[in-house]
């Protein structure tokens, strides 16, 4: 059996991969913020401690994202670049999954409405978002997105049987904001690794 083609493992494309595990870092930070966010609002739960804490953890972890990022970068002035067929292929797949994210979200939403049960739209929203870390992490080889993909998901599914109305609305947010907060905290250490590496 013929054996998946996988991409060179040297140090131009490590020192790619700290600049994307920064970028992506950065972006499910800023996701995290606002699921958690939206959660803690329905629940009524930013009191005079829990803003602040809100607000300092969301601003670290967009500062270390910057600062993976900045350190990618340093790191992939010291290498050849990457192929650039190698690059569009990546981004291809990346703009794909997005795509077909895009629908999906589009279609659970409209679906939603017509059910008139737009409690449910967090839910599967949030299960079409964990769904589509998986093909994510087969493309950038991390499988740490591939775990956070499935427990987002299940957590959407057990949230779905369990809770109803506001309670199931509060529920979905608040897991999957800390999911996504979990997921850019891997994601740095995953930048730090691979950056300690090439040194």
């Amino acid at each position: 059996m013929a054996k998946p083609k996988k991409y060179p493992v040297d140090p131009s494309f490590q020192a790619e991969a700290v600049v994307g595990a920064g970028r992506g870092a950065l972006v499910v930070a800023m996701f995290g913020a606002g699921w958690l966010g939206w959660g803690l609002g329905v629940a009524r739960a930013f009191t005079g401690v829990v803003g602040p804490v809100f607000g300092l953890i969301e601003l670290f972890l967009l500062a270390r994202s910057i600062h993976a990022i900045r350190k990618g970068r340093k790191l992939r002035k010291q290498y050849p670049p990457i192929p650039a067929s190698t690059r569009r292929a990546l981004q291809k797949s990346f703009w794909l999954v997005v795509l077909a994210e895009l629908i999906a979200l589009f279609l659970v939403t409209t679906l939603a409405r017509v059910l008139h049960r737009l409690d449910l739209a967090p839910d599967w929203i949030a299960m079409v978002v964990g769904l589509h870390f998986l093909p994510l992490a087969k493309l950038f080889r991390s499988p740490q997105l591939g775990v956070i993909g499935i427990l987002i998901t299940l957590w959407c599914v057990l949230c779905w049987s369990l809770f109803r109305s506001d309670a199931l609305v509060i529920s979905v947010t608040v897991g999957t904001g800390i999911l996504l907060w979990t997921a850019s905290v891997s994601a740095l250490f995953r930048a730090r690794k691979i950056e300690l590496s090439l040194r």
